[in-house]
């Protein structure tokens, strides 16, 4: 990842972005000369996990032809994206002050990689689907669990899947929020994307000026 040093976050402010915006592009080694095959899926922090080890948790279908990839030991890398958008040059100050700008586009992006250790027991991936479930549906009333459906039919959906746990070696996180902009030029920016509804992206930023 590019990672200019102004851009940067802490591992641990990459890991908060992951439990904000869990929705990954994972990557496993293709063939020598190849592109490397990728699937999307949510992945979560495992929360059993050591602290001073984090690993992410998660699955794909059985029939994915990246599958293979993540039923074996190997190398991986995810990519999550969050708050993400374009950023107009008529929005700074600076510019109606006669200042030269260009537009660019604001974002935040964690990369992480890791080992995969793979989860062929249905114990083990029926714990994945639970916390994955669980994360999503969260406590409210009426939130699905796995253990509302027949047995037969979760131990069927069960051996149609591939789960995994990415245990993670490196954390890069980037949060690319106009931080080499003036204050005024930010503020113009933040109250602009909320003229056009665009608040994940204001709140992004405004938490990077906190």
């Amino acid at each position: 990842m590019y990672l200019p040093k102004h851009f940067s976050l802490e591992a641990a402010a990459g890991l908060k972005a992951i439990r904000d915006f869990p929705f990954a592009v994972i990557l496993t080694p293709g063939p020598a000369g190849e592109l490397p095959p990728f699937s999307q899926a949510p992945m979560m922090l495992d929360p059993d996990a050591d602290p001073e080890r984090p690993a992410l948790l998660g699955h794909v279908a059985r029939a994915n032809g990246q599958a293979p990839a993540f039923a074996a030991e190997g190398p991986i890398s995810a990519i999550f994206t969050g708050p993400n958008g374009y950023i107009s040059p008529n929005w700074y100050p600076s510019k109606r002050a006669g200042k030269g700008v260009v537009p660019t586009w604001n974002y935040t992006a964690v990369q992480v990689t890791g080992r995969i250790r793979p989860i062929a027991d249905a114990a083990g991936k029926r714990r994945i689907v639970d916390l994955l479930s669980r994360l999503f549906e969260g406590d409210g009333p009426g939130a699905w669990r796995l253990d509302d459906e027949p047995e037969d039919y979760v131990r069927k959906m069960l051996g149609g899947i591939t789960a995994f746990v990415l245990e993670i070696e490196t954390v890069e996180a980037k949060a690319k929020l106009s931080q080499n902009r003036s204050a005024e030029d930010r503020a113009g920016v933040i109250e602009s994307l909320r003229a056009i509804e665009a608040h994940a992206l204001a709140d992004a930023m405004a938490e990077i000026d906190r």
